[in-house]
């Protein structure tokens, strides 16, 4: 036996009493050898975080929506750690940490600390700050006013990662001063890594609801698309095409109101818009916007100004709105946000305006503008065919009326003197329809008693190629009675001098005689 070896203190053998059983002191003496003594408070605490830990993994797991994930959090927080009152914040898309809940702060305070965040974040590895103490911390002076304010005595910063990166922080406060364990740190982080993932997740199904609703609104818009351009090339009725493009408008756009204006270059410096028709506009806007100049406040004229899109999230904040006759027109008219798009025709040439409103602030997406593009084209192509539609309809009405004034029937007829084709005019003063006066049987409107002698003298001016003129009584429809005409033709001649067609007119000289 070495010197230097120390026996091994024996294990204290129980004493055995009278009636064979082993001592009170002897159990304890055994017990306290085998493991240290946990004080009652530990093991209260250790339990009461771990139930904060259970209920929060079972609320997460009901959890619908962001507000049922912070409620849950919060009360595991202030279950855990004890603390009187917590809040939860995050990264906004700016960077900026900002409260999205709380329990126990006042709007003062919640201002004064909105934004504020001790790690930066792209910081890799942030751990959490306890702060004991509150009056000894090293705070600007305004957050320690308002922490005081508060009657904050301490805190604690938590940090909450999701997929190694900062989201944000919770934090918890407390009405004294307080030390905070290892125990307390650790299950913090535990709180704030499922809060991560709750968050995480729902913000995921959100995208994947947002993206759902994206197709769907994009699969909703292409059809309108496609409908109103069937209508399109089928419906005649323009201003029937007009109220479908409105309602497409609104629809595409998501929009409470929408207009479509028609530009008229030649009423004033710069032009007019003229309303061509709305939806949702009470009788006051209608009329205070039927015809928009250049200059007027509202967002068409700005992009009647500019020659672009003019997009205006909220008429209470846009410049060239304030203190104007248009915003107060907006401002009755129920409408909160505005866009305008420009109509150009395929030569690069402005037609119109086409507009869509909503009655709170709101900012089109790029998606909804791009969709809303093509609706656009098929606006300025409509307003395009209308305008041309109604400028041949006029160059025909002043044809007309100035043939009127000319002559009462004007024709034509091929180089031997039938008629070829459909003479409306022929055919309004005679009454003959076309199976009768086609060929040579125009000659029929003629009185019997001048037929025979104007069929001679026509058949010899087609064979002489020489000019034609001749007074006969010609049928009047209208007035059921022959009237005495002048019937006159000329030769249209081609460069060898051949006849290509005679070019004719009847002219009413009844009251001459």
């Amino acid at each position: 036996m070495g010197a230097n070896k120390i026996a091994p203190s024996p294990t204290p053998t129980p004493t055995i009493g009278e009636e064979g059983t082993v001592s009170q002191s002897a159990v304890r003496s055994r017990v306290e050898n085998l493991r240290p003594l946990v004080p009652l408070s530990e093991l209260a605490a250790a339990s009461r975080q771990r139930d904060a830990l259970y209920l929060l993994s079972e609320q997460l797991q009901r959890a619908t929506g962001f507000q049922d994930i912070y409620d849950a959090a919060l009360d595991a927080i202030e279950s855990a750690l004890e603390c009187d009152r917590s809040a939860i914040l995050l990264f906004d898309y700016d960077g900026r940490m900002q409260f999205v809940a709380w329990r126990g702060l006042s709007d003062d305070y919640r201002a004064v600390v909105a934004g504020h965040s001790p790690w930066n974040k792209s910081e890799p590895d942030p751990a959490p700050i306890p702060i004991p103490d509150v009056a000894h911390a090293d705070l600007s002076d305004a957050i320690r006013a308002a922490v005081s304010a508060e009657n904050i005595q301490a805190t604690a910063f938590i940090p909450i990662m999701s997929e190694c990166a900062l989201i944000g922080k919770f934090m918890a406060y407390f009405p004294e001063p307080r030390e905070f364990s290892r125990d307390d740190l650790a299950v913090s982080l535990t709180i704030a890594r499922q809060l991560a993932f709750a968050i995480q997740r729902q913000r995921t199904e959100q995208r994947l609801r947002e993206h759902e609703a994206e197709l769907a609104a994009e699969l909703n818009a292409t059809r309108i698309l496609q409908s109103v351009s069937l209508d399109m090339a089928n419906e005649p009725d323009t201003v029937s095409l007009y109220e479908k493009l409105l309602d497409g408008a609104k629809a595409i756009m998501n929009s409470d109101f929408a207009s479509m204006q028609q530009y008229h270059a030649d009423l004033g410096e710069h032009g007019e818009l003229q309303l061509l028709g709305q939806r949702g506009f009470n009788p006051e806007a209608t009329k205070f916007w039927t015809w928009v100049r250049a200059k007027s406040a509202c967002s068409c004229g700005e992009a009647l100004r500019t020659g672009k899109r003019a997009v205006v999230p909220d008429i209470e904040s846009c410049e060239y709105m304030a203190d104007t006759a248009d915003q107060k027109s907006y401002r009755n008219a129920g409408i909160r946000a505005v866009q305008s798009t420009p109509l150009f025709s395929r030569r690069g040439k402005l037609v119109g305006m086409i507009s869509t409103h909503w009655k709170d602030v709101h900012e089109p997406s790029e998606r909804d503008l791009r969709l809303f593009d093509i609706l656009a084209r098929m606006a300025a192509n409509l307003i395009e065919r209308s305008t041309d539609d109604e400028e041949l309809r006029r160059r025909e009405e002043r044809a007309r009326t100035l043939t009127q004034l000319l002559t009462d029937v004007p024709w034509q007829a091929r180089s031997d003197g039938a008629f070829t084709s459909l003479q409306p005019a022929w055919e309004n003063f005679t009454g003959q329809s076309w199976d009768v006066h086609a060929g040579h049987g125009w000659m029929e409107a003629i009185h019997a008693d001048d037929r025979d002698a104007a069929r001679a003298a026509w058949a010899a001016a087609c064979f002489e190629a020489r000019p034609f003129e001749f007074r006969a009584y010609l049928w009047h429809a209208r007035s059921e009675q022959y009237r005495l005409c002048l019937i006159r033709a000329t030769p249209i001649r081609a460069d060898d001098g051949s006849v290509l067609e005679w070019v004719g007119a009847c002219t009413d000289v009844q009251s001459e005689w």
